[in-house]
């Protein structure tokens, strides 16, 4: 967060008076707080280029701006469709009602719609970036351009926002919600203070899916090795694809002061960044993520039980029902069932612990409702909550006297998956997807440059005529995962080279000895070790322009030292993956 930027004479986009959709909150399970709005003044980029209002800093850096009204609207999120972006470029956002602005670099950016094309998705919505919520009914986006890259090397987008009739941390006014209990048979979180350490790994969800917003519950959930990674469990109807995952924001905290009031907790934070999609499992309505944010000081990871759950074992829900603040529900396992989705929503039938999938679960006190979806089910054991599933099916009659509702297993979805990030098994294997990085030649530096991003190298070809493509040279990973270590990136401003290095110390030396070597964080991940069918990355020197090359080819290694005595071998630099 910054403040906002002194830019006044941004251009203004006015939209037409919103008409909110009759089929607004059609998903099952979560609630609907937003709907998509066509941008026609800034669908194509020669639009969006022809409306930014662009000033120059002594500096030579270049900031172009843009604000566009939804009337009425409780807040925006703008979709940022990203053609090309040059990398040192900065995006901020901030809306008519905020006190900052939420400022991200373009790496931020370009790995996400990387996260995004890994996974398969269709290349004009893996570049659809959905930028931070804002507050109020018009946003303004500023775009900083380092002094050397040329307006023209930006080709952007907005072809869509987001309009909310609410706001993720704000209560419903439709529901006549006052930071209270959305219906009559709720219970307030902090009226069970025995639950308050499990109620720390609880938050609520808001996302971006087909063009609408809406409200799910997660949790935090400890892997056994106590990394305190933040993996996030909650139900794959709410989200199942990276797409989504990536338009993730979280409120932590968010409960009332004290037992029954309506005043909110002081300590509320909401979490913006969105998500890595580790694991979907729709037989049991499960999905895990790892946020790609640091969550707030004081959350809890969840611990949980992977042994099989027995009839009548007393369990307690934690959730965000409505996304009304939190609300604590109390029973016992009655029964298991096989669940079924159909068009008319979930169908369930009563089974056994051997072949029955869902948790059907009696409520004694408290209930759950839409924006309740996907937070945990706890046991108690030995004095301590574990989670044993996540809700998939809501309370049909929210305060009747029998109610009830349905969990996803835990222990069949650990089984079917969640060990390989949350069990022992398997931990020194890499996760995810495999990705080429790219090497360019500059001749006259004789330095190489190389990145995993499609976007950058998008960029690099189209900006950079003197950079020669070399194709893709090895393989990495784009997220962390077992055994892997970040590569960081370096940018030399008196030469224009870089430099690439493994080594957590190397960095630091670099940092603090030589200032002309701007860092610019962790480039791909790869492995310190052999292992895992990896092949050593080589590393050289070169003696009169200090630049470095790198190859994962033993052959072109061997070439080199065999031919020009210029480039100093320095041995092994990481491990990667052959194309």
């Amino acid at each position: 967060m910054r403040p906002k930027s002194a830019i006044a004479d941004s251009s203004v986009v006015r939209l037409s008076t919103f008409e909110k959709s009759t089929n607004a909150s059609a998903k099952e399970g979560a609630i609907s707080i937003g709907s998509a709005r066509n941008v026609e003044a800034t669908m194509q980029p020669q639009e969006f280029q022809a409306r930014l209002s662009w000033q120059s800093g002594p500096d030579g850096k270049k900031t172009a701006s843009l604000t566009i009204e939804s009337p009425a609207a409780q807040g925006i999120r703008l979709g940022l469709q990203i053609h090309m972006l040059p990398m040192r470029s900065v995006v901020r956002v901030f809306g008519s009602q905020d006190d900052r602005a939420v400022e991200i670099d373009s790496s931020i950016l370009a790995q996400t719609v990387q996260n995004n094309l890994n996974a398969g998705t269709p290349e004009q919505e893996a570049r659809l970036y959905w930028l931070p919520t804002v507050k109020g009914p018009r946003v303004t986006l500023e775009i900083d351009l380092p002094a050397d890259i040329p307006r023209s090397a930006l080709v952007l987008s907005v072809p869509q926002l987001v309009h909310f009739w609410r706001l993720p941390e704000d209560a419903d006014p439709d529901m006549n919600i006052t930071k209270a209990a959305t219906a009559s048979c709720h219970v307030d979180a902090s009226c069970s203070r025995e639950f308050d350490t499990a109620a720390k790994s609880v938050a609520r969800m808001s996302y971006i899916d087909a063009g609408a917003a809406y409200y799910c519950s997660g949790a935090l959930i400890a892997d056994s090795a106590g990394t305190r990674t933040p993996y996030f469990l909650s139900a794959a109807h709410c989200i199942s694809t990276q797409a989504v995952a990536s338009t993730l924001e979280t409120t932590w905290f968010y409960r009332s002061a004290s037992c029954g009031s309506s005043v909110v907790n002081s300590q509320v934070r909401h979490l913006v960044g969105g998500a890595s999609l580790l694991f979907v499992n729709g037989s049991t309505d499960t999905v895990l993520l790892r946020l790609n944010s640091t969550p707030p000081d004081g959350v809890y990871f969840a611990e949980w039980d992977a042994t099989p759950p027995q009839r009548l074992d007393s369990v307690t829900g934690i959730h965000h029902p409505g996304g009304d603040l939190l609300k604590i529900s109390e029973g016992y396992l009655k029964d298991f069932l096989i669940c079924t989705a159909t068009s008319m929503g979930v169908s369930c039938t009563e089974s056994n612990v051997s072949t029955g999938k869902f948790l059907n679960i009696n409520w004694l006190s408290g209930t759950t409702e839409g924006g309740s979806s996907g937070s945990p089910l706890f046991k108690e054991k030995n004095g301590k909550q574990y989670v044993i599933g996540q809700l998939q099916s809501l309370t049909r009659n929210i305060c009747a006297l029998t109610r009830s509702s349905q969990y996803g297993r835990f222990d069949l979805a650990y089984e079917a998956g969640l060990k390989r990030w949350l069990g022992a098994a398997n931990s020194s294997t890499p996760e995810g997807k495999l990705t080429p990085v790219f090497r360019f030649f500059n001749p006259s530096t004789g330095a190489h440059f190389y990145t995993n991003s499609v976007l950058e190298r998008d960029f690099v070809m189209a900006t950079y005529p003197v950079f020669i493509y070399e194709g893709p040279r090895f393989k990495a990973f784009s997220q962390t995962g077992p055994s892997l270590a970040p590569v960081y990136r370096f940018f030399n401003v008196q030469t224009g080279a870089h430099f690439y290095s493994i080594s957590p110390g190397e960095r630091d030396f670099v940092l603090t000895t030589y200032p002309q070597f701007k860092y610019e964080g962790p480039a791909w991940y790869a492995q310190p070790q052999a292992g895992n069918n990896a092949e050593e990355v080589y590393r050289f020197f070169h003696l009169k322009n200090g630049v470095h090359f790198y190859t994962a080819s033993k052959a072109e290694s061997d070439f080199v030292r065999a031919t020009y005595p210029e480039w100093k071998f320095e041995g092994g630099a990481y491990y990667a993956w052959p194309n």
